[in-house]
């Protein structure tokens, strides 16, 4: 997507909440690969905000299991660093518990990512007036640059070029649509560059069956013949 006019500005694990950084030292819950949502994303309805590359590669950053080791294609911000990402969810509500960035680990890496649920309308205004449910504090970890030059393989099976950030689990719940707004990278760069996007977790579905409720009306005296006393049929004139 083109920049149609400029926005204003205003090791993994690490992030604070919207009050403030968390100083809690609880060692966060391990997750493992089964519970990776990428089945449960909405992928052909994935927006991106200020991005340089054509607007279907915005998919391509949430990749499958079997991709996860392809560094192509790197998104990249247009205008400047910031970068909005809308990620819809299939008929389900989430519960986030973590989320897997790999970028370049020496130019173009993100800084601060924050995070909102349930809310399609974030924008860059938006963003700088509305209090984000999370945000996370990225380090420079991630690919070098020789790696993530467009002209090599993309395929680089490096553990250590992913970084996980663990969610609060009572605060990242019922979200069917999340927003990932990265305002800052460190450096001085004009661009981010994002690699790929993992988000792990678990879902409920949402019924699509209507919930048919049948009602016993009470016997209504109007809809009745009123009965003489004879025509009743235990009258008896004895």
């Amino acid at each position: 997507m083109s920049c149609e006019h400029e926005h204003s500005h205003s090791h993994g694990g690490h992030g604070s909440g919207a009050g403030g950084h968390d100083h809690s030292h609880v060692a966060p819950i391990p997750t493992n690969s089964a519970q990776s949502l990428w089945r449960k994303i909405d992928h052909p309805h994935i927006t991106a905000l200020s991005m340089s590359n054509p607007r279907e590669e915005i998919q391509k950053l949430f990749k499958s299991p079997e991709d996860r080791y392809s560094t192509k294609p790197v998104i990249k911000s247009d205008c400047d660093a910031q970068l909005i990402i809308h990620i819809p969810f299939v008929n389900c509500n989430v519960k986030l518990f973590s989320i897997i960035i790999r970028s370049n680990g020496e130019s173009y890496c993100p800084k601060t990512i924050r995070l909102w649920k349930n809310d399609a309308t974030i924008d860059f205004d938006s963003a700088v007036s509305k209090r984000p449910l999370f945000t996370i504090e990225h380090p420079q970890v991630g690919l070098a640059d020789f790696e993530a030059e467009d002209d090599l393989d993309d395929v680089v099976e490096s553990e250590s070029t992913f970084v996980e950030h663990f969610l609060p689990r009572h605060v990242l719940t019922g979200v069917q649509h999340l927003t990932i707004f990265v305002e800052d990278i460190h450096g001085d760069e004009e661009e981010s560059h994002l690699h790929s996007i993992e988000l792990r977790g678990e879902f409920t579905e949402l019924t699509k069956d209507p919930i048919i409720t049948l009602y016993e009306s009470a016997a209504n005296p109007a809809d009745h013949k009123n009965l003489n006393a004879e025509e009743a049929p235990n009258y008896s004139s004895v």
